[in-house]
């Protein structure tokens, strides 16, 4: 256990001791150095920005085809009941015509 608390205190150190060599690293460079630096990052958030927005336009198109391709089995599904309702009725209509029929033949009998 104590040796755990060794090792994660010298990975601390460590790891203070790399940023405070980084930041004079930073210290020494020159000012020209260090705004190209920023500007290169500047950069490179701004292509991330671009590529963020085109991806977000993408996920909204998609996610409008999906809300069409819903529409779409949704009206299908009408069409379909409309065709049963038809179907239906014309059995019905079918049914009291040959109903008729069988009374006409019967009376003329």
């Amino acid at each position: 256990m104590k040796l755990d608390i060794k090792k994660k205190r010298n990975l601390d150190i460590e790891s203070e001791q790399t940023e405070v060599s980084k930041d004079k690293e930073l210290l020494k460079m020159k000012k020209k150095d260090i705004l190209e630096i920023m500007l290169r990052q500047g950069e490179e958030i701004d292509t991330l920005r671009a590529r963020v927005a085109e991806l977000e336009a993408q996920l909204e198109k998609r996610e409008f085809e999906l809300s069409k391709v819903g529409s779409i089995a949704q009206a299908s599904l009408q069409v379909t009941n409309i065709f049963d309702e038809a179907e239906k009725a014309a059995r019905i209509y079918l049914e009291n015509i040959r109903r008729q029929y069988v009374k006409r033949t019967s009376r003329e009998e």
